[in-house]
């Protein structure tokens, strides 16, 4: 008799997350990219499987000398205004202590913030 494997379900929150974590870190990687001439030469002739790993790998590289998280940088590249950034953060935040299943207030002492 064949028995189906069952697939775990995904958590809500978590593809949520994932869903909008990855048109953040898309958007920001197509800023990053139409922003940088140097980078641009880099990868002309590569294909779109290795042109898209070096714009990621540069991306990141940029957040290291920056002393920045990656998504701190998707987040600054991805802002319109000052006040933009501090919302998305703050947003994010959010996700974050949903996904943890923290209270908000537990989750801003814990990490210092403010909210």
């Amino acid at each position: 008799m064949y028995h189906q494997a069952k697939i775990p379900r995904r958590i809500p929150i978590l593809e949520k997350l994932m869903n909008s974590d990855d048109l953040r870190r898309e958007l920001a990687l197509s800023k990053f990219f139409n922003g940088n001439s140097s980078l641009n030469d880099d990868v002309k002739g590569l294909n779109p499987v290795e042109r898209k790993l070096c714009i990621e790998s540069a991306f990141e590289q940029e957040a290291m000398c920056l002393g920045i998280e990656v998504w701190e940088l998707t987040l600054i590249m991805i802002s319109e205004t000052s006040e933009d950034l501090k919302l998305l953060t703050l947003e994010f935040h959010h996700e974050v202590a949903d996904m943890v299943e923290m209270d908000w207030e537990e989750y801003c002492k814990l990490n210092g913030i403010s909210g």
